[in-house]
């Protein structure tokens, strides 16, 4: 698709958004910018290619992705680099990720061209929402929903993608506080586990909630199977630090979603000279390592996320701390680096960078 093709309408300056004040203020996800690209996949095409004032969705009350949760998103961000660039990190990667999940939810693959060129120039007309600061950035959520009118229980022939731009401020703290949960599961071998999709982490919510009650700021997941493998935090992929080398969960489980922060690190960590294993970690071999001193830090790896330094897990009705509860070197070091390539503060070896312009 050119970007000819976009009707792109216009939006009167008086019905234009106030920006933000201040980058102190922003938030996660609170604030969307004035437009949103749209395309709707009918007769078997994507058609109706738009920029268009941000605005509410109609549907009806039959659409399939309010009954058979025909919904699909990803997330990914925009970065402003010092000289005023925006730059994308890795986005053919979140289309792949994208249509990996569609085709789970038995939804329509959407062209990459239409992908990227709607968003580029989504960001073009949208730059001045860009926040400056390092750690901030426009987070991108593009997605994808049911919406033929019908009760019966198929896939829908009708689809919206949309997407929708959000300046953002990092969605953690600076160190987590990690619950295990040990009652529920986020997803089993052969479920959604890997897809994007509304209900994989819609069944995450009550646990995600009852650990917040409790002073923690989220939840790490075990597998379903015999409740002892670590598998993923809801937003995050996890890594390890134990007895030298560095774990996380393979993806052949197909029960983890396929990060890109993941894939990266994964790079940056060898490039450095750390040797990654993807192996699955039992949690007590986790818990007896921090007791130890073989398990020295953790962290977790997401677009929203980037890296996040883990401090604590509970267990057990037992809170462990790592590293005295501040950053190790490991996590430092690599979230160095992935911010310095993502905000231009350093060399791109790895061909990350797309730029927006």
């Amino acid at each position: 698709m050119k970007k000819n093709q976009i009707n792109v309408e216009m939006i009167p300056d008086s019905e234009l958004k106030p920006k933000f004040e201040s980058e102190d203020d922003i938030g996660f996800g609170q604030i969307k910018t004035d437009r949103m690209f749209t395309a709707r996949y009918k007769d078997g095409v994507w058609q109706e290619f738009t920029i268009k004032k941000y605005s509410k969705i109609v549907l009806d009350p039959t659409a399939v992705c309010f009954h058979y949760g025909q919904t699909i998103f990803e997330g990914q961000k925009a970065f402003l680099t010092s000289d005023g660039q925006l730059q994308l990190f890795r986005p053919e990667q979140n289309i792949a990720r994208f249509n990996l999940s569609a085709k789970r939810m038995m939804m329509p693959t959407i062209d990459p061209n239409i992908y990227l060129t709607g968003l580029k120039e989504l960001l073009r007309l949208e730059k001045d929402w860009a926040p400056k600061s390092v750690g901030s950035s426009i987070y991108i959520r593009p997605a994808m929903i049911g919406i033929e009118p019908s009760i019966g229980l198929r896939a829908s022939n009708e689809y919206l993608f949309f997407i929708i731009l959000l300046p953002s401020k990092a969605y953690f703290p600076e160190i987590l506080k990690i619950y295990v949960s040990e009652r529920y599961i986020r997803t089993a071998p052969g479920g959604m586990g890997s897809a994007k999709t509304g209900g994989n982490y819609g069944g995450s919510l009550l646990e995600e909630h009852n650990a917040k009650k409790k002073g923690f700021h989220a939840v790490l997941w075990l597998d379903a199977i015999h409740r002892r493998f670590v598998e993923e935090v809801g937003a995050m992929n996890i890594f390890f630090v134990y007895n030298d080398n560095v774990y996380t969960t393979p993806l052949e489980q197909d029960t983890i979603v396929h990060g890109i922060t993941r894939d990266c690190t994964i790079k940056l960590l060898q490039d450095i000279g750390y040797k990654v294993k993807e192996e699955s970690l039992a949690i007590e071999d986790i818990i007896k390592g921090i007791k130890d001193g073989t398990v020295t830090e953790s962290f977790g790896t997401g677009t929203a996320a980037s890296i996040a330094p883990v401090g604590s897990i509970y267990y057990q009705n037992v809170d462990y701390v790592m590293n005295n509860f501040t950053i190790g070197s490991v996590t430092q070091k690599v979230r160095e680096k992935l911010l310095g390539i993502q905000y231009g503060k350093i060399p791109d070896p790895y061909g990350w960078i797309v730029p927006v312009e």
